[in-house]
């Protein structure tokens, strides 16, 4: 139920036509349109204060008791406290005693002052005058006295005969400010001394004057004489005066209706937040409609930071309050003020003269609209308090903030999600130390959380899959995210079929979905799927996953678009460490990879094996562990010698296509895997291999891969020894029958052949040798190919430093180029293209060979030393020796 239903706003507050400034000017309306000219409508408006009791109690005192009392009357306060008003409400009572009788009875106060005063009323901001005597002998109908000082008291007391004079003056210490000349000015302030004293000693002179402080002057001489002050500081006071003003029955109304209003109010406070409840319910009695919480920020807060020109201020502002709210509130708290009226805003810019933080909280509640139910509330109420706070109590606090939000109509929950929403999204909000407040600095988190909602989640999983390529798995060639069977399949069309295809599932994909992205496709057993371990994971759909994402794409875009380098700092540390979840919760779901053993014509006669794989998903790890674990040599060694009779008489070529087209074989990963395979068949005499430049058997066929892969394989064969050449036949060497190569005698014995005896070892000079012997072993080391000289040093290097003391004795560098659809052979080396220019395709291979004695950091020279070709791959095979 609306608080009008108990009571009634009056028709100027409704309107916005309340009249908040009073001036003693508008006395002189002879239209009687202005409140100050008509004496019943303005006494209406005044409430009974103690300051205004306090005044009238000592006026009655001076005129009807013969008991000593001051003359003066001094008031003093800030712009809108209330002096006017005072000053005015005096002015009437004087003049309009029968007027004034009714509401002096209804308030029950006594007035017992003289009908024949003399009034003289002047606003010395509208007025001004060099001389203040001038303008009272001209009152009192009396000539002004000449003179070079302000006239002597015997001139005054003679001018004044035996009347009474009622003097008020509004605005004096303003109307002695703008006497310029400092002589003139000291003769009004003495003048105002003079009759400040003889008010104090005879009846006949009573003097009302307001002034903002009585530290400068004239209120620094006057206050030396006795008088009595008025300060305006009672908070119940000016509480009453604004009910008084807005609501036409505050006086009259029932208050003990409003009881279970209160209470139910209070009750559910206390249930979610930490508050006095008896000091509360005693307090909402007397601010009723008004919550304490909000008079407080507009009697107190607010003209202690120097906004509201105090009661007049707060007048106009819970007016206007009260016109947006009054058919439609049950009470008026901080969450009631409205930021999208335009008269509020004004209003509040008193306290946020550039309204830049006014925007701010504006600006936050309009994008949090739909993410926040109540909004509206949260946003003016944080603002209030923020405007209002002072350094150590800056914003509000939850207890605050549910006392002014929740309302037996709004539930709590409501409450903890739109708060929560404020704090992930609002940009220039903040939670610090337990206060919530806007700030003109942006709230980098908030800001990253509000821009990243505006993202679709098909961007984020583009995002995501962008990671596990770039970030995790360290390469973007022939490497697909699967999305669909049918997108899958046509990505895979445009990839290089000769070399691994790559594909992640992001899920565990079904059987079906398995069988149909294989099905037709090209070099099929080249196609590597690679799903998550954990069978539950879901890289497309995981909304942690698409909310890093998001934020991920946020925060760069603000990072981009920022010119302030703390600004830019924040958003990159926000985005490296949303990124490094998304990579951490990839990687924590694992890898295995898809191997088949039967690919059959449908569904259910297919069988997979899962192969785990490293949990650090990089390329290279990932061919490692197929290489060697899964997929080595003696792998496709075993599977060929197992098919022997279905290889035999084909080319190599055509045995490599069958392995890279055929699932169930060992997947050829190495592009050499096959025709490394064949040659070790062909060294153990299993096969034999025939070419255009020999046949071999026996032996690792001295064919480059370009060469093999053109040869043909056969059954085994004897090959014929080399005889060797008779005597006269030509030295191999320097091809001279007559050979100088050899010397013709040893240097020891002096015989050809040597017929030296002594056979004793150089080291311990025995015959045989007694030296201990060092016993070792040969590893065969193989690093897998790498996509650059440095990667292939630093895993080498990383694989050496097991066998940090031993020594390689052999090593075989392999440099595998290849290149399709050349637009330019000219842009390639001249070493690989020779003179060669224009549209072709290119494919190279090197072996290097190395034969000695070689510690670490020698081999790591020699990869250092091998030709750099952007695109190759580079693998080795080193000898190690290794003592045991």
């Amino acid at each position: 139920m609306s608080y009008s239903s108990y009571l009634t706003p009056r028709p100027e507050t409704i309107s916005s036509e309340i009249e908040g400034i009073i001036d003693i000017a508008n006395l002189k309306d002879e239209t009687k349109t202005k409140l100050e000219a008509r004496p019943k409508n303005f006494l209406d408006l005044t409430y009974p204060t103690t300051d205004i009791s306090k005044v009238i109690e000592h006026i009655t005192l001076r005129f009807a008791s013969s008991k000593t009392s001051s003359g003066l009357f001094l008031f003093e306060g800030l712009k809108g406290s209330g002096k006017s008003h005072l000053l005015l409400l005096i002015c009437h009572l004087f003049q309009h005693p029968e007027i004034a009788q009714a509401w002096l009875s209804k308030n029950s106060l006594t007035w017992n002052a003289p009908k024949d005063a003399v009034i003289i009323i002047n606003k010395f901001t509208d007025d001004p005058h060099d001389s203040i005597w001038n303008m009272i002998f001209q009152s009192l109908g009396s000539p002004i006295p000449m003179g070079k000082t302000h006239p002597k008291l015997s001139d005054f007391q003679k001018a004044l005969g035996d009347r009474k004079v009622i003097l008020i003056f509004d605005e004096l210490e303003q109307g002695i400010k703008v006497i310029s000349d400092p002589a003139i000015q000291a003769q009004n302030i003495a003048f105002l001394q003079m009759l400040s004293e003889f008010s104090n000693r005879s009846r006949q002179v009573t003097l009302f004057a307001s002034i903002y402080s009585d530290r400068v002057e004239p209120g620094s001489t006057l206050k030396r004489v006795p008088r009595c002050v008025v300060q305006f500081d009672n908070t119940k006071d000016q509480n009453n005066i604004i009910l008084h003003r807005l609501f036409n029955n505050y006086r009259d109304f029932d208050k003990s209706r409003i009881i279970p209003v209160i209470e139910s109010h209070i009750q559910i406070w206390g249930k979610h937040a930490s508050i006095e409840k008896d000091e509360i319910k005693t307090r909402f009695n007397d601010t009723y409609p008004f919550s304490p919480s909000l008079l407080d920020i507009i009697l107190k807060k607010i003209p202690a930071r120097g906004g509201f020109q105090n009661v007049r201020g707060a007048l106009a502002f819970l007016g206007n309050l009260v016109r947006l709210t009054h058919s439609s509130h049950d009470i008026i708290t901080p969450a009631g003020v409205s930021l999208e009226d335009k008269a509020t805003t004004i209003m509040l810019k008193d306290l946020d003269p550039s309204g830049d933080l006014i925007n701010k909280a504006s600006e936050n509640m309009e994008d949090l609209l739909s993410k926040a139910s109540l909004a509206k509330k949260i946003a003016p109420a944080v603002l209030l308090y923020t405007l209002t706070g002072t350094s150590g109590s800056i914003g509000a606090s939850r207890d605050q903030l549910i006392q002014d939000i929740i309302s037996p109509s709004i539930d709590i929950n409501t409450f903890e999600q739109s708060l929560m929403a404020f704090q992930k999204y609002a940009s220039y909000f903040w939670h610090q130390e337990g206060r919530y407040y806007f700030d003109l600095e942006e709230n980098p988190e908030a800001k990253v959380e509000f821009k990243s909602i505006s993202y679709s989640d098909g961007l984020a999983r583009e995002k995501l899959y962008d990671l596990l390529k770039i970030e995790i798995f360290k390469e973007t060639d022939n490497v697909t995210v699967f999305e669909s069977v049918e997108t899958v399949k046509e990505i895979l069309k445009q990839f290089d079929k000769t070399r691994p295809r790559y594909v992640f599932t992001g899920r565990r994909l079904t059987k079906e979905e398995r069988h149909s992205i294989y099905f037709g496709a090209d070099y099929r057993n080249l196609i590597l799927l690679l799903e998550p371990k954990d069978d539950q994971f879901q890289l497309g759909n995981d909304k942690d996953l698409l909310k890093w994402a998001k934020r991920v794409i946020a925060a760069k875009t603000l990072a981009g678009n920022t010119k302030k380098s703390s600004r830019l700092a924040e958003y990159e540390r926000i985005a490296r460490t949303d990124q490094s979840c998304i990579i951490d919760r990839i990687k924590k779901a694992g890898l295995v990879f898809v191997g088949w053993e039967i690919y059959g014509s449908s569904v259910l006669e297919d069988r997979i094996e899962l192969e785990l794989l490293p949990s650090d998903f990089l390329k290279d790890k990932v061919l490692e562990k197929l290489n060697n674990d899964y997929f080595p040599m003696l792998t496709f060694r075993e599977h060929l010698e197992g098919r022997i009779d279905e290889i035999k008489n084909r080319l190599v070529k055509e045995v490599d296509a069958e392995y890279r087209a055929t699932l169930g074989f060992p997947v050829p990963t190495n592009i050499r895997a096959v025709s490394n395979a064949i040659r070790d068949l062909c060294k153990d005499a299993i096969i034999g291999i025939q070419h255009s430049t020999g046949n071999y058997c026996k032996i690792n066929p001295p064919l480059n891969e370009t060469e093999i892969f053109n040869a043909k394989i056969s059954p085994p064969f004897e090959t014929l020894q080399p005889q060797p050449k008779p005597p006269s036949a030509e030295c191999p060497k320097c091809g001279l029958r007559s050979c100088k190569c050899i010397p013709e005698s040893c240097p020891g014995c002096g015989q050809t052949p040597c017929e030296c005896s002594d056979t004793s070892c150089p080291l311990c000079q025995q015959d045989p040798c007694i030296c201990p012997k060092l016993k070792t072993k040969e590893l065969q080391l193989k690093i897998p190919p790498q996509n650059s000289i440095g990667s292939l040093r630093q895993e080498t290097a990383f694989r050496l430093q097991e066998y940090e003391q031993s020594i390689s004795t052999n090593v075989s560098y392999q440099i595998f180029y290849q290149k399709k659809d050349i637009g330019d052979l000219s842009t390639l080396p001249t070493g690989l293209r020779g003179s060669l220019s224009g549209q072709g395709d290119l494919t190279a291979e090197i072996y290097i060979t190395k034969a000695g004695r070689f510690t670490k950091s020698q081999i790591e020279q020699q990869i250092e030393a091998l030709p750099a070709l952007a695109g190759a791959e580079y693998s080795a095979e080193l000898a190690v020796e290794v003592k045991i």
